[in-house]
């Protein structure tokens, strides 16, 4: 090897081959590096190609077993409906050659249905003799309640020594020379006195006059009240219905 000193040209020349040398190997690089990218987009490419066709595949295989299934279902369902229709036609067929059986089921069917009916007509006629009887008997509950509320004795006036009530009978004959038809009222003062009040032939209210006397109850009339008051006073002054039937019947006795 000379050992002589380069020119500045040959410094010059031996740095450019240097720098195209580099530059040659750096463009083989970038070439190397963008086929490298190709090759790896064709295989992402096929790689989503296979998933996909994948994906297919088992969803086909899905569907496949399902429509697998749905055929095993409607072959059994099948085989069950032929099952059926031979037991039907088997019992078809035993009906059919025993005629004198037909006769008598269809027979045994229509005297059912005729007890049948017969019994639906008769709960109807019960029903319909029942509501009769419920709408009478609603009657005569709101007939008794008005006759209740009318017999009521009410006291409609209540003043500083007087007590006015309603007594729900007609006078009858009790009072000569008045309509027998009549209701009075009844009158109570402070001291326990009282008697009816009615109108007089002007139409002016009036109070019956006291017998000769005064007013003197039989004996008997003061015995039966008696009785009634202490029976009353035993259940500490509380009147119950069968205090005012036994008044009553007690009443018919005299």
């Amino acid at each position: 090897m000379s050992n002589h000193p380069l020119s500045v040209v040959d410094a010059i020349e031996n740095l450019v081959a240097a720098y195209n040398q580099e530059v040659a190997e750096f463009d083989q690089m970038v070439e190397n590096e963008q086929q490298l990218q190709m090759q790896n987009d064709k295989l992402t490419a096929l790689v989503k190609d296979y998933e996909q066709g994948a994906a297919v595949v088992l969803k086909n295989a899905k569907s496949a077993d399902q429509q697998l299934a749905q055929a095993q279902r409607e072959r059994d369902q099948a085989l069950a409906k032929v099952k059926d229709l031979t037991i039907t036609l088997t019992a078809y067929k035993e009906i059919a050659g025993t005629p004198k059986k037909l006769r008598d089921k269809i027979k045994s069917y229509k005297d059912k249905l005729e007890s049948q009916r017969l019994a639906t007509e008769q709960q109807k006629r019960l029903y319909q003799s029942e509501r009769k009887t419920t709408a009478q008997l609603k009657t005569e509950i709101s007939e008794l309640k008005n006759r209740l509320a009318a017999a009521d004795i009410v006291q409609i006036y209540r003043g500083d020594t007087d007590i006015v009530q309603t007594y729900p009978y007609h006078i009858g004959g009790m009072v000569e020379g008045h309509d027998a038809r009549q209701t009075p009222l009844l009158y109570l003062h402070q001291s326990g006195r009282g008697g009816l009040i009615i109108l007089n032939k002007d139409d002016e209210a009036e109070l019956v006059e006291a017998p000769k006397g005064g007013l003197r109850p039989k004996k008997d009339t003061l015995e039966l009240c008696g009785n009634w008051l202490r029976r009353v006073k035993a259940n500490n002054w509380e009147l119950t219905a069968t205090d005012l039937l036994t008044l009553s019947n007690e009443d018919e006795q005299f």
